[in-house]
């Protein structure tokens, strides 16, 4: 069975390299943007199996949702 992972970031260039290489075992990750201002959503589009959707952060439970709308796969570790 295919698992999908949310990842949910804001001007996380420092952290987001080693997030996603812990997840190279994820069928599908997306990344939920929040309009980040540094090279975040260069590093996340740089892994192939990796979707960037920029989306305002409203609040953690709106965020949630949303990326579980988005998943491709019934398993999701979010």
């Amino acid at each position: 069975m295919k698992i999908s992972a949310l990842v949910p970031a804001f001007n996380e260039k420092d952290r987001l390299t080693n997030a996603l290489k812990s997840l190279s075992f994820i069928d599908e990750i997306i990344v939920i943007d929040s309009y980040s201002t540094d090279n975040t959503i260069e590093i996340a589009n740089s892994f192939d199996n990796v979707k960037v959707i920029q989306r305002k952060f409203d609040d953690f439970s709106s965020h949630k949702n949303f990326g579980i709308s988005q998943c491709a796969h019934p398993w999701i570790l979010a």
